[in-house]
This record gives structure tokens, sequence and C-alpha cells, in this order.
């Protein structure tokens, strides 16, 4: 993972999952009696679980293939199924479950009505397991290559928007941190 410092003070670790070593889920049914992963030699178990668990805001990313996230983010998204089965299965209360937030950044290359549903319906959940709340997305059509994005006239103050309302009451809060 990268670590990234704003101006505002937040700090952001980025997670490509194209990057990372996370193997599939497996269906097992492991987590849901023991709370964790019986997959433990790669990054969900090195680092990941624990990100999110440390996380206020979560940020999801992808270009759309065939209606649904890349398979690389599936994986990852999967694999919260450790997550899920803490919270729901063992009732295990989460860190940070009545402020986390979640938010989904997409694009695809059609224009197809329904482009977003399925890859929205899937971070519902994601973010739930995540015990973070849905805080809305930023999705856009019909971008396919290099420099499309334009199209989109003021994206960047759109986006700049978004980021300012997750994260404003967070920053307003006082962090202490024993050691």
């Amino acid at each position: 993972f990268r670590r990234v410092l704003f101006r505002s003070g937040a700090e952001t670790r980025v997670i490509e999952p194209a990057r990372e070593n996370i193997r599939p889920c497996r269906g097992c049914g492991y987590c849901e009696k023991k709370g964790y992963c019986v997959i433990a030699d790669d990054d969900m178990a090195g680092h990941v679980y624990a990100d999110f668990r440390r996380a206020d805001i979560v940020v999801s990313a992808t270009p759309i293939f065939f209606y649904s996230a890349t398979a690389q983010l599936k994986a990852l998204i999967d694999r919260s199924q450790t997550l899920w089965s803490r919270k729901y299965a063992l009732k295990q209360n989460e860190p940070g479950k009545n402020s986390r937030k979640g938010f989904m950044l997409a694009l695809g290359a059609t224009k197809g009505a329904n482009l977003f549903e399925g890859l929205t319906l899937t971070h519902r959940y994601f973010f739930d397991a995540l015990s973070a709340g849905f805080h809305g997305s930023l999705t856009y059509r019909r971008i396919e290559k290099a420099g499309d994005i334009r199209k989109y006239g003021d994206l960047e103050k759109e986006v700049k928007e978004a980021a300012a309302s997750l994260m404003a009451p967070f920053l307003k809060r006082k962090t202490v941190l024993l050691a």
C-alpha cells in the first residue's frame, strides 16, 4: 500500500488490489465459525483487514468490467466475508461502526442505463461488512479512452466537494494517541 498525507492532515492509505497478493475466497465457511479467514498468508491477513478496521472512510474506485468491479477488487470484496461473519454470524462489535463511511467511484465505457446498479449493490453490502455506511458515489459513463473524462466538465470540483463532505466530521475531532 501507499501512504499519502493531505494538507487537511488526513492520512490516506492506498490499497491497489491488482498490486496486492490477495487470494480469492474459498467459500469454506471457516470465518463464520472462527471470526478470521483460513487464508493467512496473503495481504488481506497481512494488512488489509487491519487497514479497514482503522479506517474512518473507505473509498472504492474501479472501472467497470462486464457491469461489475475488476476481478482483483472483487476478490478483496469477497474476502471481506470475514468481517461480515464477525459482525453478523458471531455478533462481534466493530470499532468505528457508528461513524465509518464508504464511498464508491466508478467509470464505464458504455452508456447502459443499468451500468452501475450491480456495482452499487455490491458496494452497499461490502461497506456494510466493513461497518461503514454507504455515503454515495460518483459514477461516469462513456469513459473508454484517455481524455474521455474531460467530457464531464468540472470533475475535479465534484470530487473535491465529495471528499470534503466525507471528511468534514473527522477533521473536527481531536485525536489522542497513547503509546
